[in-house]
């Protein structure tokens, strides 16, 4: 299956680098996919499709400020991005982190944090990390030496991890707008936001509870293995990294009995989607999937064309990137001429794209 299949044509200019201010208000293109009826909507009407005991299923995990800038004895700049937060934090604490510098950096090499203020220049701090292992290709294990240095790195140092293509620096904003608004620092820790989920608001949280909808939470916490382009030729030789997630009996108990009285169960996001699929039992009696409840559990469930869903029926998420592991799991979904024809329509009435861009709903799959 070859990765040219899942490509698609756009203009940069419909990729959005500033969210949209009222979250509810950006553009909703919603699918039955049965019967490949299109509409234009706005977000806030996704309430419209929910019904009395139907669950929404979102994913709470929060988005860590992962992004750090440092310089090295030389003077070189180094910017390090860290790829996946533990559960538990304890000292000396090693991260997994993505290096990049002029020239390679060497094992255990000091380097020096830079701090960012709005109302002053960049400048160094009294805090180093260490470039403690190289992985290879730009992966290293970094020491952080104290809790005193994780804090001062991550309370006053360390950005929001914007995507490369916004292709901006970080504003203040985006410490607001790149995180859900339900999302919980207890629930996990991610590198990139559940984008899908950044559109909900707290009105459109209460107008769907008011109708008799529920809003379930499970924690996927987003590594960078979930946006790491696809390489290979034959999309299945691709591999994704590990993450884990979280699923609580209360949530699961939601989703089983909506189940069993028939409600739809509404995903938001792929995290949500690979995190549920992971947990369904292919098995079911009578006619409820199970979904194993558990803490921290790992999955490196990669989605492609001929895998057989198990409890995904009804998707909202955004525009994905071409020849993406996400744009190919709603290829995976709903079929690839459906998929192109969806994002077709939706480039043609000017949508914008990507983690801060507008959204499709599909459902009736």
């Amino acid at each position: 299956m070859h990765i040219d299949l899942f490509d698609y044509k756009f203009d940069e200019k419909q990729i959005a680098k500033h969210p949209t201010v009222k979250r509810d208000e950006a553009k909703l293109l919603a699918v039955d996919v049965n019967n490949f009826k299109i509409e234009h909507k706005k977000f806030h009407e996704i309430t419209k499709y929910i019904n009395n005991g139907d669950i929404v299923a979102v994913n709470n995990s929060y988005v860590k400020k992962a992004r750090i800038f440092g310089k090295r004895a030389s003077g070189g700049k180094v910017e390090i991005f860290i790829t996946e937060f533990p559960m538990t934090i304890s000292f000396p604490l090693k991260l997994k982190a993505l290096l990049k510098s002029h020239k390679t950096i060497k094992e255990n090499e000091e380097i020096a944090i830079i701090e960012h203020k709005d109302d002053e220049k960049p400048h160094s701090v009294l805090i180093t990390v260490d470039a403690f292992k190289n992985l290879g290709d730009g992966n290293y294990e970094i020491l952080i030496k104290s809790k005193h240095d994780y804090d001062y790195i991550f309370g006053k140092c360390a950005l929001i991890p914007l995507p490369p293509y916004i292709k901006r620096a970080v504003e203040k904003e985006d410490d607001l707008y790149y995180q859900t608004v339900y999302a919980d620092d207890s629930a996990g820790l991610s590198v990139a936001a559940p984008t899908a989920g950044l559109h909900f608001n707290d009105t459109t949280i209460k107008e769907i509870e008011k109708k008799g909808g529920i809003l379930a939470t499970v924690s996927l916490n987003i590594g960078l293995g979930t946006f790491l382009p696809v390489r290979t030729a034959d999309i299945r030789n691709h591999n994704i990294h590990k993450e884990t997630y979280s699923i609580s009996n209360e949530t699961a108990t939601a989703l089983n009995d909506a189940v069993k009285s028939g409600n739809k169960i509404i995903l938001t996001g792929t995290s949500t989607v690979r995190c549920l699929e992971s947990s369904a039992l292919a098995e079911t009696e009578g006619g409820v999937v199970k979904v194993a409840p558990g803490n921290n559990i790992e999955t490196s469930l990669y989605i492609y064309p001929g895998y057989k869903f198990k409890i995904t029926k009804n998707l909202i998420t955004n525009f994905h990137q071409p020849k993406s592991s996400l744009y190919i799991m709603i290829c995976a979904l709903i079929g690839i001429e459906k998929t192109r024809a969806i994002y077709e329509e939706a480039i043609k009435n000017s949508y914008s794209l990507f983690s801060y861009g507008d959204a499709m709903y599909l459902y009736n799959i």
